[in-house]
């Protein structure tokens, strides 16, 4: 190793010893659920992007999800999830729910998924995922990903964009769900046959997912205004 190497990766090893040592992580420690899902993008239904959640309950009506792209140790950021329930989205203005997504699909067709240690046995799984995705199954997401990490992957450039979850089987990218399936050795088939058998019957409310319904996408854009003092 070159002596600037060394001395790099010293100052590193010391940075994260001491940040451990005398540095609080409490919002970080509060994150207790993995899930693995696919987003798209609100104004490019052709562009797909693994999602790794990271998430923590602020309540039973609210959580909130970091997301990075994979849940390696140097993962990248790429954006942020708002969950709420059905009773806070009926009461949102109508403007806002144009932002907002639903869960149904997502968890119905198995393309949502808690991801766990290696080690726990897949019956295991199934019985811990059932009542996170019954919560779940009625919940609906705001999904800003700062990152387009499929076009910049160099670094976080551009506006942010709004993400949205599958509506149906056509618009899932079945290469990148294929590929997700065999890093974790599970079956997005086999959990879509399996949630068949407990999930209830449930129509979305109206005012979510409505870039799908009127085939118009949602895009941010800087727009320059007169700064106010």
């Amino acid at each position: 190793m070159e002596p600037e190497t060394k001395q790099s990766a010293y100052h590193s090893s010391a940075y994260h010893a001491a940040g451990e040592a005398m540095m609080s992580f409490k919002p970080i420690n509060a994150i207790h659920q993995h899930l693995c899902g696919i987003h798209t993008y609100a104004h490019d239904s052709t562009r797909h992007v693994s999602a790794h959640h990271y998430c923590t309950h602020l309540s039973p009506d609210l959580h909130q999800c970091v997301i990075y792209d994979s849940d390696e140790p140097n993962a990248r950021l790429i954006g942020i999830e708002y969950i709420v329930s059905e009773k806070i989205f009926h009461g949102l203005p109508s403007d806002e729910k144009k932002y907002w997504h639903s869960h149904k699909y997502e968890v119905e067709s198995g393309v949502l998924q808690l991801i766990v240690k290696g080690a726990v046995p897949g019956v295991a799984t199934d019985a811990a995922e059932q009542p996170a995705m019954l919560e779940l199954h009625k919940t609906y997401g705001k999904t800003i990903h700062t990152w387009a990490i499929d076009q910049t992957p160099e670094l976080p450039l551009g506006p942010p964009n709004l993400m949205m979850a599958y509506l149906e089987q056509g618009d899932i990218d079945q290469k990148l769900l294929s590929e997700r399936d065999a890093v974790y050795g599970i079956s997005t088939e086999a959990k879509r046959e399996l949630r068949k058998t407990y999930l209830p019957d449930y129509t979305p409310a109206g005012g979510a997912d409505q870039w799908a319904k009127r085939r118009k996408g949602v895009k941010f854009t800087p727009e320059e205004v007169a700064l106010k003092k």
